[in-house]
Parts: structure tokens; sequence; C-alpha cells
């Protein structure tokens, strides 16, 4: 054997050293939460008269991965077990039945049939719904021309006292003209008064004189 061939046996002792005292750590909290199941299945068998599968299946995968731990600490195999491997996996139960619980029963609540209707039952309940929707929309189409003819006379009774009162501004303008036209006097009035006054003053002057 050579030198380096030695050198890497002795490494992969060391190796295998350290693993097997992992293991160890781990084969002392294995054994007795196997321990833990197995009052737990005994427990439960005697309360329920069968065993649980729960527990039958975790107590087989734990025995079978202590079984791996002791070949491998026993070099009877170089396979490590979990959590370098897979978890093993539990074997059928070749023992008593596993204990299954009672199923809820449920009231079986089937929708009722729907009821078949003919077409003309279908009509004759249709027909007064019909009926009615008919009446309210001439209901709402009545209203609607009682409120379009009640705009129409408001704004005609605007529009005509509007009318009268434009009649009697003008009349008022009118009125207002004849008598500004009564009060100022005109040309003609102005010119016969100045002519009078100088009249006037001519006979003052004379009977001044007279006197």
């Amino acid at each position: 054997m050579t030198p380096a061939e030695k050198t890497i046996r002795r490494e992969s002792m060391v190796l295998r050293v350290l693993w097997m005292l992992l293991f160890l750590v781990v084969w002392h909290i294995a054994v007795p939460l196997l321990g833990l199941v197995v009052v737990a299945q005994l427990l439960y068998r005697l309360f329920y008269g069968a065993p649980s599968l729960h527990f039958m299946n975790f107590g087989d995968s734990l025995s079978q991965y202590l079984a791996q731990i002791g070949r491998f600490a026993v070099f009877n195999t170089d396979a490590q077990p979990w959590p370098v491997a897979d978890w093993p996996r539990a074997h059928v139960a070749d023992g008593e039945a596993a204990h299954s619980p009672k199923a809820k029963q449920t009231t079986d609540v089937s929708p009722a049939p729907a009821a078949v209707v003919s077409e003309p039952e279908l009509a004759a309940e249709l027909e007064p719904e019909q009926s009615l929707d008919e009446s309210a929309l001439a209901d709402e189409q009545s209203v609607d021309v009682e409120a379009a003819e009640a705009d129409a006379v408001e704004t005609q009774l605007v529009a005509t006292e509007g009318l009268d009162l434009a009649a009697e501004t003008a009349e008022t303008a009118d009125s207002l003209a004849a008598q500004t036209a009564d009060a100022v006097p005109t040309l003609d009035e102005v010119v016969a008064e100045q002519d009078e006054q100088p009249a006037v003053v001519i006979q003052l002057h004379s009977d001044d004189a007279k006197s």
C-alpha cells in the first residue's frame, strides 16, 4: 500500500469516527423517542381497541433509522443514514389493522328539483307584471306631458306680462313727451313775444311824453 493510499484511508477513518459520534448523539435521542411512541401506541390501543396508523408508520420508520445507525456503526455498511440519506419509509403493516376514525355522518341535502312551468302559465304570470309596467309607463308619460304644459303656460304668462309692461312704458313715455311739449314754448311764440316787447316800450314812451 502506498503512502498516499494510507493517508486517504486514515482521513476517511477520521471522518467516519466523527460521523459515528454524531450518530451516537442521535441514537440517544431516538431511543427515548421510540419508547414514547411505544407507550402512546399502547394507550391508544387500549382506548380505541386498535393501534394508530400514524404511530405505526412513525415507529416503523424510527426503528429502521436506528437499525441503519447500528449497521453503519459496526461497519456493516458505508451508507450513512439520515440526514445524509433519505428518511426510511415505513413498511406495510402485517399485524393488527389500524384504527380508522368514523367519518361524521353528513345529511345529504339535495337541491329540490326545479318546478317545470309551461309556456301558457308563464305567460299568465308575466302578463300582470307587463300590464303594471305599461300602466306605470303611461302614468310617467302623462306626468311629463302635464309638466310640459305647465311650463308652456308659465312661459306664455311671462311673455304676456312682458308685453303689457312694454305697452305701459310706451304710454308713459308718450304722456311725458306731450307734457314736455306743452310746457316748452315754440319758436314762433318766442319770436312773437320778442316783437311785442318793443311795441310796449314805444307806447310807454309816448304816454310819458304826452303827460
